[in-house]
């Protein structure tokens, strides 16, 4: 059979589970140069999908096809010279989609930046132009006889004396094969361009060129290392070339970034790259800074804060092996490496890493299969590891690393002291015990960090006269009440609305705030303090380009400073100036119904009492409670994060919760709660049919209403399958998900698979 008449497997941007056959190009020069012309794995592709063109990629190349064959479609232009994804990429990333039971496309495309998915060329920063000779320049119509199309060719060259890219040339419908014709007979050939100014096309990196890996890898001297650091860093780099998981746990300023820091010295001077997860925009810049400072070689970032020919560019420079060191956030998990070395997830308990909506995953996990598959190690690092990744070390399957100090090692991490709030008097939130305790800290010309994790002025506007509270007209939902600019918002569905003069229900004026966010702490702190600067910080106050990192300045500035903010300002930072750490209100974590409540209210508290007295100050640490006798808050503060892990973790195991079961948590949504009732209704009768679940090797939950029931004017039903085993759990997924795909009542409600989910609430 010959190349062109096998079948090519096409992955494309839809939700359906499953990819597409396609016929080769019907221009397909048999005598064509297969490494440039034909559509191989790897390859972007032009297709026809319905009315519609659509880019796709080729994952497959058959000679079976299920489908007629005179029924299939030609490729309409190959759009790559070179594959962009390697096969055995493509075969992890295929197996993402089987693992998350979601369409192939949204998962392998996935890892293209935004124009190579639009169909965008890819080239290099000053690509070659096709020019044409002297012998060219005089060719006449005459002279080219029947070629016509070369003859259109030439005359498009002429029209720049320069010479062409390669994609203008393919956008007046010119492949590579017409210009080598052209380059055969002595009309034309390829010339490399030098650039004038900043010309057009892609940006350069912003950075020194990398260099050879047989130069320098360090642009200065690192840190001497204790010995745990010096433990840690020589255990991962003895595993070099092999798949070695790692948990990194270390206190808070213990010096995990610096462990981070030796490891990739050494993959860099073996000629290897580095892709180091981190889990919010805010954090990134301020790794790129400590990483670029360390080595002599390329470092870029990416996240979604980039707009699209910068992280194209990134991409690029990661994929071709240009860039040694890649930095992101979560979806950076999915970017190709030349030559992969080492894989490392900073603050890898953070929930920020599972991908909430659309094509649901979590980037730890798919980075340890990634590390697994590419056989590198990987390092898992914090002060609070999740639940599950202590699970993973406690059945023998990561190694533990503990740094049990602070690297300065002058000052021990502060304990927590609980303030039992109860019977006081407190002044938006804040008790006369914790405000005296900011005036001291900031009469020495210290800083003090405040977490309040609730954004707006109040989560609640009451009516004093009725009791009537502002709610959403699109969510079972009360409307946060914002000051910048004043409004209710609802923080579910983004409903803003503006404040009423008077109660819509009793028409009294007497309208009052309950609770207090981060913009009333702000209003407080600034009458009690001032002439103290006050730098909130949380999604509000950050929005607009730089605006985290013009306050983060201010904050390293070291001037005194009260600073307030949501779980931001927890996460990972390092301000030297913050001697005194306090959190307004623990006890929402305390006793809620959400099973993973404690675990992070812990995590939370753990990070924010971290961020005090880390260099040469001692810190402290207040945390405001009304549930000061709580055995689990005690045994927290008095004993550590770890010790309190290991209680919760018998708990899960007890009751056999997740790390110690698995999940999949169905979601229906739809204008009129009897649709998605119905929809998951039918789902659960179908799955008592299938033996895994009639002999309960796989339990059913619902379906129930969400807790939140009726969300952005839709109503929300959930149904929860739990089981021991996960591949039976998969076995059922894989059998229901075809199943609802072609179920009628699917059609009059969203529905949606969480596998492994984080948020049941």
């Amino acid at each position: 059979m010959q190349v062109q008449d096998k079948v090519l497997q096409v992955v494309l941007p839809t939700p359906l589970r499953q990819w597409f056959d396609y016929l080769y190009p019907q221009s397909l020069d048999p005598a064509a140069d297969i490494a440039a012309e034909v559509p191989q794995v790897g390859k972007r592709v032009r297709v026809s999908f319905g009315r519609r063109e659509l880019i796709g990629l080729v994952v497959g190349v058959s000679d079976q096809t299920e489908v007629p064959r005179e029924k299939l479609k030609p490729v309409l232009a190959v759009l790559d010279e070179t594959p962009l994804l390697s096969e055995a990429m493509l075969a992890w990333l295929l197996w993402v989609a089987r693992y998350y039971h979601q369409g192939p496309g949204e998962c392998v495309l996935s890892a293209l930046p935004t124009l190579l998915r639009q169909g965008q060329p890819i080239e290099p920063e000053h690509p070659p132009h096709w020019q044409l000779t002297d012998k060219g320049l005089k060719m006449t119509a005459a002279g080219m006889g029947r070629a016509v199309k070369q003859w259109r060719l030439i005359e498009l060259l002429r029209l720049d004396p320069a010479g062409l890219p390669m994609s203008v040339l393919r956008a007046h419908g010119f492949e590579r094969d017409v210009c080598r014709r052209l380059q055969e007979k002595g009309l034309a050939h390829e010339v490399d361009v030098i650039p004038k100014g900043e010309g057009v096309g892609l940006p350069d990196l912003q950075h020194h060129t990398p260099v050879s890996v047989h130069k320098d890898v360090l642009a200065e001297s690192p840190l001497t290392l204790n010995a745990p650091q010096r433990e840690a860093v020589d255990c991962v780099i003895s595993r070099l070339g092999q798949f070695a998981p790692a948990v990194l746990l270390g206190v808070t300023g213990s010096g995990k970034t610096e462990v981070y820091l030796q490891v990739i010295e050494r993959v860099l001077a073996q000629g290897q790259q580095a892709l180091v997860l981190v889990p919010e925009i805010g954090l990134t810049p301020q790794t790129v800074a400590r990483f670029r400072q360390r080595f002599a070689r390329e470092v870029v970032l990416l996240h979604s804060g980039l707009n699209d020919r910068e992280r194209l560019a990134a991409w690029r420079a990661a994929s071709e092996g240009k860039a040694d060191i890649v930095i992101g956030t979560r979806s950076a998990v999915f970017t190709p490496l030349r030559r992969p070395g080492v894989i490392i997830v900073d603050e890898e308990h953070d929930a920020s890493f599972k991908q909430q909506d659309g094509f649901r995953y979590h980037a730890r996990d798919l980075a340890l299969v990634r590390a697994q598959r590419e056989q590198v190690p990987i390092m898992l690092g914090s002060a609070t590891p999740s639940l599950e990744t202590l699970a993973q070390v406690e059945r023998g399957h990561c190694t533990l690393l503990r740094l049990p100090d602070r690297a300065a090692a002058t000052r021990t991490p502060p304990v927590p002291q609980l303030l039992d709030i109860r019977n006081r008097r407190l002044q938006g939130g804040f008790s006369v015990p914790l405000l005296e305790a900011m005036q001291r800290h900031l009469d020495r010309g210290r800083q003090v960090l405040v977490v309040l994790n609730r954004r707006g002025f109040a989560p609640v506007l009451m009516c004093h006269a009725c009791g009537w509270v502002a709610g959403c007209q699109h969510c079972d939902a009360r409307m946060t009440w914002h000051r910048e600019p004043p409004r209710l918002h609802c923080h579910h569905c983004g409903h803003r609305q503006p404040l009423p003069d008077v109660c819509p229900q009793c028409g009294e004026a007497e309208l009052l705030p309950l609770g207090a966010g981060t913009e009333r702490g702000e209003e407080i702190l600034a009458a009690r303090f001032p002439d103290v600067p006050i730098i909130r910080i949380d999604r509000d106050s950050v929005r607009g380009k730089d605006r985290l990192q013009e306050k983060l300045a201010d904050i390293h500035a070291g001037h005194p400073a009260l600073l307030i903010g949501t779980q931001m300002l927890a996460k990972g930072h390092h301000f030297p100036q913050v001697t005194l750490a306090a959190v307004v209100d623990a006890d929402h974590g305390l006793y809620s119904s959400d099973p993973r409540a404690m675990e992070r209210m812990a995590q939370l508290l753990t990070q924010v009492a971290g961020r005090a007295g880390r260099e040469a100050h001692a810190g402290e640490v207040i945390i405001q409670t009304h549930h000061s006798d709580d055995p689990r808050l005690n045994l927290l503060c008095q004993s550590g994060y770890e010790v309190l892990a290991q209680q919760l973790l018998r708990e899960r195991r007890e009751s056999h919760w997740p790390p110690y079961s698995h999940q999949a948590l169905w979601r229906a949504e739809a204008p009129k709660p009897e649709a998605a009732q119905a929809l998951m209704q039918a789902l659960a009768d179908a799955a008592q049919q299938q033996p895994v679940v009639a002999n309960g090797s796989v339990f059913c939950l619902g379906p129930v209403p969400a807790p939140m029931e009726r969300r952005q004017g839709r109503y929300h039903v959930q149904l929860l399958m739990q089981a021991d085993k996960r591949s039976v759990l998969h076995q059922l997924l894989a059998t229901l998900v075809p199943w609802l795909e072609k179920l009628p009542e699917a059609r009059r409600a969203r529905w949606s698979l969480d596998v492994d989910p984080i948020e049941l609430l």
